[in-house]
């Protein structure tokens, strides 16, 4: 059994290569790049084109998107000062054309490459569960090592229906270090999450584990709340 794959879709002017460095690391990378006016393409490797690190929690509402069980996938990653936003949806209800955007990059897949793809990251998924979640482990050597950025948590929210399917949002969220003041009434509770709505009277829900203070959810008032910046910027920025 081979440790990596990987796999490049090339189009006219645009591809998308999903790649998994090791089957005992938790994550693939999705990469998209451009052809340039001189007909070569963009390098990733020279900082060029766009790059993300999906986890196994994206691999699995991408594999959603693609076993048409939902409409769209919409991510957000958040890391220090870099966000970016993953898109994959169909273009139009014959779910026969996938969009898969990383910030400005888009790229189509069309049958066969559509059921490649799918069955890449079936097995990609598949191989992550039985060698990156479990087993006995051994101290990993320089190359198997996992990189701090490999530390996140994964926030869903925003689930609506549409033609009979879903759309799911996530955001993806390293540990943040700026930290702001707000106020903000709790309009609904859940166990990760709270439904807040601002003085503004913007709603959105925000993750417990962003919240730096203590907080009363019977308290029907504004009250202050000490959050990661990054969970403000999102839901004002993505409006």
């Amino acid at each position: 059994m081979v440790d990596f794959h990987t796999k490049t879709f090339f189009g006219q002017k645009s591809s998308l290569t999903v790649s998994s460095p090791a089957r005992t690391v938790p994550y693939i990378f999705l990469s998209c790049a451009n052809r340039k006016d001189d007909g070569t393409w963009e390098k990733t490797s020279k900082g060029e084109g766009k790059t993300v690190k999906l986890s196994i929690e994206e691999i699995i509402c991408i594999l959603g998107v693609l076993n048409r069980r939902t409409a769209v996938w919409r991510g957000f990653h958040v890391f220090e000062d870099r966000k970016t936003e993953i898109y994959v949806g169909w273009e139009d209800e014959s779910r026969q054309a996938l969009r898969i955007k990383i910030g400005d990059y888009e790229k189509k897949i069309r049958f066969p490459n559509l059921d490649l793809l799918t069955l890449m990251l079936e097995h990609m998924l598949d191989e992550k569960i039985e060698f990156a979640t479990s087993g006995t482990f051994k101290a990993k050597d320089k190359e198997e090592s996992v990189d701090q950025e490999a530390e996140y948590s994964v926030f869903a929210e925003h689930i609506t229906a549409r033609d009979g399917l879903h759309i799911v949002e996530t955001t993806e969220y390293g540990a943040s270090i700026d930290r702001v003041d707000i106020k903000a009434r709790i309009k609904v509770e859940s166990p990760k999450a709270l439904l807040i709505t601002l003085e503004s009277d913007k709603e959105f829900w925000i993750p417990k584990s962003t919240i730096h203070n203590d907080y009363d959810t019977t308290h029907k008032d504004l009250q202050k709340f000490t959050v990661d910046k990054w969970i403000i910027e999102k839901n004002k920025i993505l409006e």
